[in-house]
């Protein structure tokens, strides 16, 4: 029998265009549980945890606001998520109504079966969090998450933690946290095939983000073809013990797949034949991309493969999971796989090195890993070094300036809005606590030729010798090129002038633990024989010198 409570709701939400099953989207979470009714199985919840729960796994189809308008709600059928800041509407339902649809979904009570039944999944206290976050915000309506009317700062620094820019870059305070998928189990889970075209030109997978309605995406690297082989070598053969053998994965003949991917409302959020959500892979893909093994085995418990994963617990046997892993391959075998040579091995070297080289664990590790050695400069203060429009540039093409890195500047394909705010950020990160130079140290009018030709003697080979570090001479620097300092006849377009003199001041200030040499540490440090040895009109004339070479015919010296 239906219980009075059941019926109540029922009666409730029976509206036109105002199903049930959409009163929380999404939300998949670690502990699987029974469904459970009455008011003493939920506990107080807390609106704060609430919040991280609705906005990782929620937002999707709710709306980053909760107005019903998320990315994922127009392909629900005829089915809108519920306006959870309707405030009239919210007030006629009980904590305990909500728990139930949440616990039960919307087959529970009636309504859509697109709103999974998220009892396997949430906990009694999971369950309390978000039911007092939906009651938040049905009372104030919350902008929690940074829109088009956003200042570019604003964005673009929600844009730089959603990117993983920490992984790589130490930015001030800014936490690492990872933003992609743990790889290491991913042999178990990806074709081989596939994963090295995905490398050669990544694309996305999840339309939604795999952090739902974040900007995270997987950068182009710009790989060659055979960097691509080497890292699929190495990745290939990162697999957990214990998993199931490849090709293990078999169903009844007379199972019906198609019939368990309908019961179970796949396409809500997937996409399967040109139709179905877009929160989660295309499912038309899995026969190139993944393992039926490991199909089933993530069916049965997702966020065993994945503690992240928004992919809610369906409650089947493994019977069942087989079945729809088999339908989902297309009744095509997993590919057995081959015995390694030892040209494999060589690739599987070149590949670990290579992943460590490109510090994809900045990104890609398991949620407690600590943080790796970051790779990149440090962008604490970047502001007060390069030009804006650099930047600029930078972010849409990225090229190689430090040549000691092995790390290399992934390319993000950012949109001309997405450059304008990440470029907002970065060249608003300056240093509060510099004392303003000196008005004679700041930037001038044209340098006279004699100023120049100062400071061309003073970076030549008899004096400061620039580049003997330094790309943009007329000969190479000494030592490996992966010692080799940055190429000087960029200073013009990318370093601010005031800058490039605080740098000649005093670099240790600006970078601890530079190889830069401090030319300047006194007031008597200066060639006494260059423009009467004033250290000051020195460091002018090889800063008017700097942003000068990079449209001059000669390089550095004269």
């Amino acid at each position: 029998m239906v219980s009075a409570e059941k019926r109540k709701v029922a009666t409730i939400r029976r509206r036109p265009r105002r199903p049930a099953g959409a009163i929380l989207a999404a939300l998949s979470l670690i502990m699987m549980v029974p469904i459970v009714s009455g008011e003493g199985n939920l506990p107080p919840g807390d609106p704060g945890q609430g919040e991280a729960l609705y906005r990782q796994y929620c937002a999707v189809c709710h709306g980053a606001t909760g107005e019903g308008d998320g990315p994922n709600a127009p392909f629900l059928e005829d089915d809108r998520p519920r306006d959870l800041t309707d405030a009239k509407y919210m007030g006629r339902l009980t904590d305990r109504d909500l728990a139930e649809v949440i616990r039960g979904g919307g087959g529970g009570v009636g309504r859509s079966r697109f709103m999974p039944a998220w009892g396997y999944t949430l906990s009694p206290q999971q369950v309390g969090d978000v039911v007092a976050y939906t009651r938040a915000l049905s009372r104030q309506p919350q902008r929690p998450m940074a829109g088009p009317a956003d200042p570019p700062a604003a964005a673009g620094a929600r844009q730089v933690a959603e990117l993983g820019c920490t992984g790589c870059h130490r930015i001030g305070d800014l936490p690492a946290a990872p933003v992609a998928p743990d790889l290491s189990r991913l042999g178990a889970k990806l074709q081989r095939a596939w994963l090295e075209a995905y490398l050669s030109r990544p694309h996305a997978i999840r339309p939604a983000g795999y952090v739902p309605l974040s900007r995270s995406r997987m950068p182009d690297f710009r790989l060659s073809p055979q960097e691509s082989r080497q890292l699929t070598a190495y990745l290939i053969r990162l697999r957990p013990e214990g998993v199931l053998p490849v090709g293990s994965v078999q169903a009844p003949a007379e199972a019906d797949g198609s019939a368990l991917l309908q019961r179970l409302a796949c396409r809500a959020c997937h996409a399967l034949g040109g139709r179905g959500g877009l929160a989660a892979p295309d499912l038309s893909l899995a026969p190139q991309r993944l393992q039926p093994a490991w199909v089933a085995r993530y069916l049965l418990d997702p966020q065993a493969a994945d503690p992240r994963s928004p992919m809610p617990r369906p409650g089947i046997t493994p019977s069942e999971a087989s079945i729809l892993a088999a339908y989902l391959s297309g009744g095509i075998p997993s590919p057995t796989a081959a015995e390694p040579d030892a040209r494999d091995e060589e690739a599987v070297a070149r590949g670990g090195a290579l992943f460590r080289d490109l510090a994809c664990r900045g990104c890609h590790r398991r949620p407690d890993e600590e943080l790796p050695e970051r790779v990149g400069p440090d962008l604490t203060f970047i502001g007060d070094r390069l030009r804006p429009d650099w930047i600029a540039g930078f972010l849409r093409q990225p090229h190689p300036v430090r040549p000691w890195l092995r790390a290399r500047m992934p390319t993000f394909g950012f949109t001309d809005v997405e450059v304008e705010q990440v470029t907002a950020f970065l060249a608003a990160l300056r240093d509060k606590g510099l004392p303003p130079l000196p008005s004679r140290l700041q930037a001038g009018g044209v340098a006279s030729p004699e100023i120049l030709q100062a400071g061309a003697r003073l970076a030549s080979q008899d004096y400061l010798s620039c580049s003997s570090c330094h790309l943009g001479g007329d000969r190479s620097p000494e030592g490996p090129a992966d010692e080799w300092a940055p190429d000087l006849r960029l200073a013009a377009r990318r370093l601010r002038p005031e800058w490039i003199v605080r740098w000649l001041l005093d670099p240790q200030r600006l970078l601890p633990g530079t190889k830069m040499p401090s030319y300047f540490p006194d007031a008597d440090s200066g060639p006494n024989d260059v423009l009467d040895g004033d250290e000051e009109r020195q460091i002018l004339a090889l800063r008017d010198y700097l942003l000068g070479i990079g449209t001059a015919p000669a390089g550095l010296g004269p």
